[in-house]
């Protein structure tokens, strides 16, 4: 991990650290670190799995320093691809000085997961009970009492798509931090280079577009990054891998419309993220069952189970 540390500010009463943000598939854990920092950093779809790699995104304030690291969902591993996964978000929390565990409210499943799993969690642990809007008071209340012995130290019900109860568990977060001065600079809001996060947002139209298992087997390589002067587009080439042929001939779609369209809408996601235009060409290649192979998953920049290393 490339930690920059920062040189204005002195340790005495700074407090600064890693968040872990934890949970089942499809809970709102990359919903609810977009409403700590303020802004849409990590893709967000209603499909379960959207989250495949960790992502830092970073609040800084006058006192505080919260690095929190979106996680993909823990889930029971299938093939490579599930475990790589489930390695990010494990090595997620041995690095936090901070849990963030996040429920959905309205999901029994995800309410007994995260009462098995609190006895692993060997850092300050927080509760987030989220999509309370979906439940009443009282199933609230049976939830709060399942859960009171999983040595929490605090438990907060939140609807982050609302920004319900964001603000008071994020105040929690910070108090709970270590002494230290700031690890990043604290005008960054992630340290993930932005080609990472066009490729992100590639991929989060092809969720949004494509349907049954497809999209799953989608995955995204930048090819060129070219910012150029003056009034010129940035230039993005990027490849959409695919598993096989016959998921290659829907993404590109009848006469080339389906991958116009992704074209189409992501070119506009990565033109308001970057604040200017944008030329984005895609193209589509076959790379064979990528998701069960160890060799494809480092190439895609994914990390690499380490028992398959």
């Amino acid at each position: 991990m490339n930690i920059v540390h920062a040189t204005d500010h002195d340790a005495g009463g700074f407090r600064a650290g890693f968040v872990a943000i934890l949970g089942l598939p499809n809970v709102g854990k990359s919903t609810l670190l977009n409403a700590f920092l303020g802004e849409r950093l990590s893709i967000v779809t209603p499909r379960a799995q959207t989250t495949q790699r960790r992502l830092l995104g970073i609040h800084s304030d006058s006192a505080h320093q919260a690095i929190f690291i979106d996680t993909p969902g823990l889930l029971k591993p299938r093939y490579t691809l599930h475990r790589s996964m489930r390695e990010e978000a494990l090595s997620a929390l041995s690095d936090a000085d901070v849990a963030v565990v996040v429920v959905d409210a309205g999901f029994g499943p995800s309410v007994d997961w995260a009462g098995e799993f609190a006895a692993s969690i060997h850092v300050p642990k927080l509760l987030c009970l989220n999509k309370v809007d979906r439940i009443d008071v009282g199933r609230l209340e049976e939830i709060e009492r399942a859960l009171a012995c999983g040595g929490w130290e605090s438990v907060h019900g939140t609807c982050a798509t609302q920004g319900q109860g964001v603000g008071e568990l994020l105040e929690a977060v910070l108090s709970r931090l270590p002494e230290s001065p700031p690890l990043y600079p604290v005008d960054e809001l992630s340290d993930a280079p932005v080609r990472d996060f066009a490729a992100e947002m590639i991929r989060e139209t092809c969720l949004e577009e494509l349907s049954e298992e497809v999209p799953y087997a989608v995955a995204i390589r930048i090819e060129q990054f070219r910012e150029r002067g003056g009034d010129r587009p940035v230039y993005i080439e990027a490849v959409v891998y695919v598993e096989r042929e016959s998921q290659k001939g829907i993404v590109v779609g009848g006469g080339g419309s389906m991958i116009r369209r992704i074209g189409t809408r992501s070119r506009g996601k990565i033109e308001r993220f970057l604040g200017r235009r944008v030329f984005l060409e895609l193209r589509v290649k076959v790379l064979a069952n990528w998701r069960k192979k160890t060799h494809h998953l480092r190439v895609l920049g994914f990390r690499v189970p380490e028992e398959e290393n």
